[in-house]
């Protein structure tokens, strides 16, 4: 939806960037217009302005000023004097330099009509590998010459020291005919005729190692031997030996891990003892015995029952319904140190209780004893009075009041913000008929003047200076408008071009 603005834009000599003339097919669908009004129509793709009346295209009130009644070179004009309109230009085949143009002309660089040379192909002449069929024409065919081709084969199975003979590289001119052929002579070598073979005995090395020898047989020669070795406290190598010997790695009866162990299933401890010399990280849980010492670490189990008894925060306390019962004769169980805090206000053993407050219990307390307020201590929230400030640090905390127009507040302290709630902020009808708004044409101007000292507005001290406000249409989709908006002193005046009738607009106005 366009934006309406009621009343004169000045850009204050800024650029108009990237704007649009609004587009339509004709005139009539622009309408009628005022004075210097735009459009662009989409159909002749031109400009239009609005001017004595009617839509005329913009530059069309001035054609050519002026237009030499001489055809230029080659050139026709038409017409060829002064006018506003179109002018045809045609190319002129007229005779030039005395010589008429005719299809075997054609023109010059130098802008000169030349003449096609011509001249006839009497025949068509075969050469090297090229022979032509209907030599004197009309149409001469050429082709390459058909090369005939013999090739031979042969089989060979040359023994050691044999030769045989073999293409080396082929040569061929620009034209790709092959021109040479080199032929090389292949000598195969004499056999060596050699033979190996291998046995691999284990034997005992020195400690913790076990050693496999490649031992050569046969014609042949070479040899060598592999040694397995194990590491200290880690791993283990033995052997039994002989031409078929095993070699067995294992792990010692004690093993000692250097670095990290990384187990993906269960670890079982048979006997002896695990020392972590680290950091133990587990992602699972990890069974621990009940201790009995007290070196050792203590499960779940015992460090629930060592707990067990000890004070701590059993929850909030409403002191109206005395709920947990901690007064009278149905009153819970407490051990030293429990405590409460008091969510609702009311009256507890005689002493008044707010939210905030806490609880002790200051002895083991059996149920059903109806203790008395000795039995526990009372510890009282602040009352300081909360004050402002320039920070969070630099501000008082404590009790605190709040404007009922604004907010809510529960009997339990919940404070929330009222919706749609601004004592500052008021809607005004744009009508004469109301005692703070009055209505006024001159100039082919309508300005409606509000008054924001008004008391049922603002307050008789309201100045226009400091009101905020938006111009809407008072019915439809109440689309914000935009129109002349002025302030001075107690008022505030807002102004449209045109005859404006009373309640077609409303103004939204915020006193700050």
């Amino acid at each position: 939806m366009a934006i309406n603005f009621l009343n004169n834009v000045d850009l204050n000599k800024n650029q108009l960037i990237r704007a649009a003339i609004e587009s339509q097919p004709n005139d009539a669908a622009a309408g009628t217009g005022v004075e210097g009004q735009l459009y662009f129509n989409t159909t002749v793709d031109a400009l239009k302005i609005y001017a004595g009346g009617a839509w005329v295209e913009v530059g069309a009130t001035s054609g050519v000023e002026s237009l030499t009644t001489t055809d230029g070179t080659y050139i026709n004009l038409t017409p060829n004097s002064a006018t506003i309109g179109d002018v045809t230009v045609t190319a002129d085949l007229s005779a030039v330099d005395g010589t008429s143009i005719a299809s075997d002309r054609f023109l010059t660089k130098n802008n000169k009509w030349a003449t096609i040379p011509f001249g006839d192909i009497t025949e068509v002449q075969g050469g090297t590998y090229i022979s032509v069929t209907n030599q004197t024409g009309p149409i001469p065919i050429v082709n390459h010459d058909l090369t005939s081709r013999s090739n031979t084969t042969s089989a060979a199975a040359p023994a050691y020291g044999a030769t045989f003979t073999a293409v080396d590289s082929i040569t061929t001119n620009s034209t790709g005919h092959v021109t040479v052929v080199n032929t090389k002579t292949v000598t195969i070598p004499a056999s060596d005729n050699t033979n190996t073979t291998y046995t691999l005995p284990t034997s005992a090395g020195a400690a913790n190692t076990a050693v496999v020898t490649l031992t050569p047989g046969g014609s042949g020669g070479g040899g060598g031997s592999v040694t397995f070795s194990g590491t200290a406290d880690e791993i283990r190598v033995s052997e039994t030996t002989g031409a078929n010997g095993t070699v067995i790695v294992g792990l010692p009866a004690d093993v000692t891990i250097s670095s990290d162990l990384t187990v993906g299933d269960n670890v079982t401890l048979t006997g002896g003892n695990l020392s972590v010399t680290g950091t133990g990280s587990f992602t699972g849980q990890v069974t621990v015995p009940t201790a009995n010492t007290g070196t050792s670490a203590p499960n779940l189990a015992q460090v629930e029952l060592l707990i067990a008894g000890v004070g701590i925060f059993q929850g909030s306390y409403n002191a109206a319904t005395n709920t947990p019962a901690l007064e009278g004769g149905s009153n819970i169980a407490l051990d030293t140190g429990d405590y409460f805090v008091v969510s609702v206000s009311g009256s507890f053993l005689g002493e008044a209780v707010e939210p905030g407050d806490f609880i002790f219990a200051n002895v083991d307390i059996a149920a059903g004893s109806s203790p008395p307020l000795s039995k526990y201590t009372v510890v009282q929230a602040d009352d300081n009075v909360a004050g402002a400030g320039a920070s969070d640090g630099a501000t008082q905390k404590g009790v605190s009041g709040f404007d009922s127009d604004h907010f809510t507040v529960s009997s339990n302290g919940w404070v929330q913000l009222k919706p749609q709630s601004n004592a500052n902020a008021v809607r005004v009808v744009l009508n004469s008929g109301l005692s703070y708004v009055t209505r006024a044409e001159a100039g082919g101007l309508t300005t409606f003047t509000v008054s924001v000292s008004d008391a049922s507005l603002f307050g008789a001290g309201a100045v226009g200076q400091n009101t905020k406000a938006e111009v809407t249409e008072n019915s439809g989709d109440y689309e914000t408008v935009y129109a002349g908006i002025s302030r001075s002193g107690g008022t505030i005046v807002f102004e449209f071009r045109g005859s404006v009738a009373n309640s077609a607009y409303a103004a939204l106005l915020s006193y700050v």
